[in-house]
C-alpha cells in the first residue's frame, strides 16, 4: 500500500524540481515575441464589453495578419494583465505553471496507457518531455503558450477518456469532451483529438468484437460535438476556417511526408549539433530496426493462451498516431515553426516510454535470443535518450533569450525617452529595432529568439502612453504625415548584432 503514494510523489516532485529550475532562468526574461504586447492590449479586460469580446474577437483583434480564434489564450493574457500589468515576471510564471500542468497531464496519460504499475516507462517518458531542449523554444515566450495549453488539455482529455471508470461506463463521459473543447479553444491543432480518442478507445476497450467499435464511436461522439461547437464559433468569428493561408487538398497531401520527416528528425535530433555527428545516423538506423523487432515480438498471453497486444505496443501506436496527426495539421498550415515541436514532443514521450517499458520487460523473457535483442535495443535507446537530455537547458546555457531581453529593455527605454520628448504633430525616429537574435553558427542553440516587429511596438506605445495618439511605421513604407494631435514614430533601422 505504501508504494502507490510514493509512485505518485516521485514524478510530481520531479516536475516541481525541473520546472522550478527552468523558471529560475526564464523569470529574468522580458516580454519577448512579436505577439506579446498585441495579445496583452487586445485581451485585457477593462469593461464587461472587453470580457465578452474575448469570446467573439479574432486573435489580436486584427493586429496580426493571420486569422485565428483562441479565446482561452486571450483569457490567460487577460488574467496576467489584471494581476501583473506589464511586469514580465508574472507572464513567465504563468508559462512555468502551464508547463508543470502540461507535464502532469502527459504523465497521467502515460500511466493510463502503460498501466498504473508501469513506473519505469511513465517516469522515463516524463523525463524525455521535461529534459528536451525543445522546451526552450516555447517556455520563455508568452505568446507561444498555446502550445502548452493545447498539449496539456489534449493529454488530459485522452487520459480522462481512458480512465478505468470511463472505459467501464455504459454512458457518455462528459468531462473528457469538455477538456477537448478547452484544447481547441487554446489552439486549433486540437481538432485532431477525436481521431486520437477513437483509436485509443478501440485499443483499450475491454469489450469484445463489434462492441469495441461501438464503444469507440460512442466515446468519440462527444469529442466530435466539442470540435463542431468550436468550428461553428470559429466560422462565426472569422467568417472562414482561418489560418495563415489556404492550401488545396493536393498541396496538403504532398506536404504531409515532409512535415512528418521534419517532426521525426527534430524529435530524434533536437539540436543541430546532434545532426552533425554522422555516426549517429547508423546508430539510429540500428536502433529503429531493433526496436521495431522487439515491439512486434512483445506480446502477452491471455488466460486462455491467446496472444494479445501488449500495453506498451498500444502506447507506441498512440504516440506515433499523435505525431502523424500533428504532421497532417502542420502540412495543412503550410508551416512547421520551431515552437510547434512541443506538441509532437508529447507523442515522442509516449513512444519512448512505451519502448522502455517493453524492452526492459523483455530483458527477463524466457527466449534467450529475444532477451539479448532487448538488451542491445535498451542500450541503444538509453544512449539516445541520454544524448538528447545532455542538451537540456538545465545542463547547457542557451543565452539567446537573455541577449534578446537585454536588447528589448534597451530599445524600450530609449523609445520611451524619445516619445516623452516629442510634441503633438512631430515625426520622431525610433532607436534601431531589435527583431531577432539569430541562432548560433555552431554548438547548442535555439532556432532564434523573436523580439519585436512594428506591430509589437505599436501595441506597446498604446499600453504605456494611453493618453497620447501614437502611430508606429517603417520608414521604408509609404507613410502619411502625422495629424496635428499625433506623434509619428518612424522605424528607420533594424538592429542586427547583439
Amino acid at each position: 500500500m505504501a508504494r502507490r503514494p510514493l509512485a505518485r510523489f516521485i514524478p510530481l516532485a520531479t516536475i516541481v524540481l525541473l520546472v522550478g529550475a527552468l523558471f529560475r532562468q526564464t523569470s529574468a526574461y522580458g516580454l519577448l515575441g512579436f505577439d506579446t504586447y498585441p495579445l496583452i492590449i487586445s485581451s485585457r479586460v477593462q469593461s464587461l464589453a472587453d470580457f465578452f469580446g474575448n469570446f467573439v474577437e479574432r486573435l489580436m483583434d486584427g493586429r496580426y495578419p493571420g486569422d485565428f480564434y483562441r479565446p482561452l489564450l486571450n483569457f490567460t493574457f487577460a488574467a496576467d494583465h489584471a494581476i501583473w500589468g506589464l511586469e514580465p515576471f508574472g507572464y513567465q510564471l504563468t508559462n512555468a505553471l502551464l508547463l508543470a500542468g502540461c507535464a502532469c497531464a502527459v504523465w497521467v496519460l502515460l500511466r493510463r496507457l502503460l498501466g498504473a504499475d508501469a513506473l519505469l516507462g511513465s517516469t522515463v517518458g516524463l523525463l524525455v518531455f521535461l529534459l528536451s531542449p525543445l522546451l526552450f523554444e516555447v517556455l520563455p515566450v508568452p505568446p507561444r503558450r498555446p502550445e502548452l495549453l493545447c498539449c496539456g488539455f489534449m493529454a488530459l482529455a485522452l487520459g480522462l477518456q481512458l480512465s478505468p471508470r470511463s472505459l467501464r461506463s455504459r454512458g457518455l463521459a462528459v468531462w473528457p469532451a469538455v477538456v477537448t473543447l478547452l484544447a481547441i479553444a487554446s489552439k486549433e491543432t486540437a481538432f485532431v483529438q477525436p481521431v486520437l480518442v477513437a483509436v485509443a478507445v478501440t485499443l483499450y476497450s475491454e469489450r469484445p468484437g463489434l462492441q469495441r467499435l461501438l464503444h469507440a464511436a460512442t466515446a468519440t461522439s462527444l469529442h466530435l460535438a466539442a470540435a463542431a461547437i468550436m468550428m461553428f464559433a470559429r466560422l462565426l468569428v472569422l467568417g472562414s476556417i482561418g489560418g495563415h493561408r489556404s492550401l488545396s487538398t493536393s498541396d496538403v497531401a504532398a506536404a504531409v511526408p515532409r512535415a512528418l520527416r521534419v517532426l521525426l528528425e527534430q524529435l530524434v535530433w533536437p539540436q543541430p549539433a546532434m545532426r552533425a555527428a554522422l555516426p549517429a545516423v547508423w546508430l539510429l538506423v540500428a536502433l529503429g530496426l531493433a526496436l521495431t523487432a522487439t515491439l512486434v515480438l512483445s506480446r502477452t498471453r491471455t488466460k486462455r493462451g491467446k496472444a494479445a497486444v501488449s500495453r506498451p505496443f498500444k502506447t507506441a501506436i498512440v504516440g506515433l498516431l499523435w505525431i502523424a496527426l500533428l504532421a497532417l495539421t502542420y502540412a495543412a498550415a503550410g508551416l512547421v515553426g520551431p515552437w510547434y515541436l512541443l506538441l509532437p514532443l508529447a507523442g515522442w514521450a509516449l513512444l519512448t516510454g512505451a519502448l522502455v517499458e517493453s524492452l526492459f520487460g523483455l530483458v527477463e523473457h524466457d527466449d534467450t535470443g529475444l532477451r539479448w535483442a532487448a538488451l542491445a535495443s535498451s542500450a541503444l535507446l538509453v544512449m539516445l535518450l541520454v544524448w538528447q537530455a545532455s542538451y537540456s537547458p538545465l545542463l547547457r546555457r542557451y543565452d539567446e533569450w537573455q541577449r534578446a531581453s537585454s536588447a528589448a529593455n534597451a530599445f524600450l527605454g530609449e523609445t520611451r525617452s524619445v516619445i516623452e520628448a516629442a510634441s503633438a504633430g512631430d515625426t520622431v525616429e525610433a532607436p534601431p529595432l531589435p527583431t531577432w537574435v539569430p541562432p548560433r553558427a555552431d554548438g547548442p542553440t535555439i532556432r532564434g529568439a523573436a523580439i519585436f516587429d512594428d506591430y509589437s511596438v505599436q501595441a506597446w506605445v498604446e499600453l504605456v502612453f494611453p493618453e497620447r495618439d501614437l502611430r508606429v511605421r517603417y520608414a521604408s513604407e509609404e507613410v502619411a504625415p502625422p495629424a496635428a494631435n499625433e506623434v509619428l514614430l518612424l522605424i528607420t533601422r533594424r538592429r542586427e548584432s547583439y
